[in-house]
């Protein structure tokens, strides 16, 4: 009895995820007018208006530095919903601090909320997590994150220097004293179109699983998840949410793309799940096409719901998003999603959602 309602606990835990990423992917193609108004002034600058035209040099091709030791890695950038963010994965080889193969994820998006290039990382060194801020200047950039890793806090700068379409150099900085930041590393990057470089093969015995935080959520990967149901102004929707783990970097990468009745697949929604080694909690951002931003925690209530609290960023305003899910009997989800003002909440969405190998109705 006991093993088999922690199982149910560690599913509905896993699904959490799921129900964010479909719900959220409703309310942003929406665009759902009830978030509140910010009191802010509106941008002026041009760069606004298309705040990650800069990062669109990085695609496409693949990004290898090759060390003088012979080591190699491999970055390549992809555009998520709107591109209005961008992934990059970063393949690693034969490193001096990680001696295998790794894998790290980072994560570079427009904050409409704090009118800034926002950037997120999850690195396998010490379960590193890294957030902070960068900003384009003609053929530089520069940026500076808060490094959490499991024996503490440090701050680090970077800056980006182009030499061409197809070069740039990356210096990474660190502020340990008074004197403020210092060189730490530097490499040169250089574009390679065409097919991929060959990587070292991964026994797959060697690629580590889900960390007791993430564990949970096996139960999604591998499996296509898809909801039916209608928007808030009444037109029908099909969605499709895929989940991808990412070894090493202890992630999970989620992808919502909505279905058309012609069969057209439309990018929603970009949502990643990691746990913060800094706050100790297990945190949720997602990225919708509509430039939406939605950052929170999830908790498992006393009557075994599962519940994300969610601050939400559109445009010029902010609001908060509560979601619940229901494990059902019959292996689906029910997701429901209020908008919630003070203690007022308002029903926005209400949905079951139905893994791709159980038969549809």
């Amino acid at each position: 009895m006991q093993l088999e309602r922690k199982r149910r606990s560690s599913t509905r835990a896993a699904a959490l995820v799921l129900a964010s990423a479909a719900a959220l992917s409703a309310c942003s193609a929406a665009h759902d007018e009830s978030l509140a108004t910010k009191q802010v002034e509106a941008p002026t600058t041009a760069d606004v208006a298309n705040p990650m035209a800069s990062f669109a040099r990085m695609v496409p091709g693949e990004w290898r530095v090759t060390a003088t030791r012979g080591t190699s890695t491999f970055d390549t950038w992809h555009w998520g919903p709107g591109e209005r963010s961008m992934r990059v994965m970063t393949d690693g080889l034969d490193s001096a601090v990680v001696p295998k193969p790794w894998r790290e994820l980072q994560v570079f998006y427009w904050h409409p909320g704090r009118e800034q290039v926002c950037m997120l990382g999850l690195s396998p060194y010490a379960s590193g997590v890294w957030e902070g801020t960068i900003e384009f200047d003609g053929e530089s950039a520069t940026g500076v994150a808060d490094l959490y890793q499991t024996h503490g806090r440090r701050k680090l700068g970077l800056r980006w220097t182009f030499e061409g379409p197809d070069h740039y150099r990356d210096a990474l900085l660190e502020a340990t004293g008074p004197a403020g930041f210092g060189p730490l590393a530097e490499w040169e990057h250089f574009r390679s179109e065409g097919p991929p470089a060959p990587r070292t093969p991964i026994v797959e015995e060697e690629v580590p699983t889900p960390s007791k935080n993430l564990k949970p959520f096996e139960v999604l990967l591998g499996r296509t998840w898809q909801a039916e149901g209608e928007w808030t102004n009444g037109e029908r929707f099909h969605t499709e949410t895929t989940f991808e783990w990412i070894p090493y970097a202890e992630g999970i990468y989620a992808r919502t793309v909505e279905v058309a009745k012609d069969g057209e697949r439309v990018h929603l929604l970009d949502a990643y799940v990691f746990h913060h080694t800094g706050t100790g909690a297990l945190r949720c951002l997602a990225l919708s096409k509509s430039g939406g931003v939605h950052e929170g925690d999830w908790t498992e209530l006393d009557d075994g719901a599962l519940q994300l609290d969610l601050t939400c960023y559109e445009d010029d305003r902010v609001g908060r998003r509560v979601v619940r899910l229901d494990f059902e009997q019959d292996g689906t989800l029910r997701d429901r999603m209020w908008s919630a003002v003070g203690t007022d909440l308002e029903l926005l969405l209400d949905v079951v959602l139905a893994p791709s190998d159980r038969p549809r109705d």
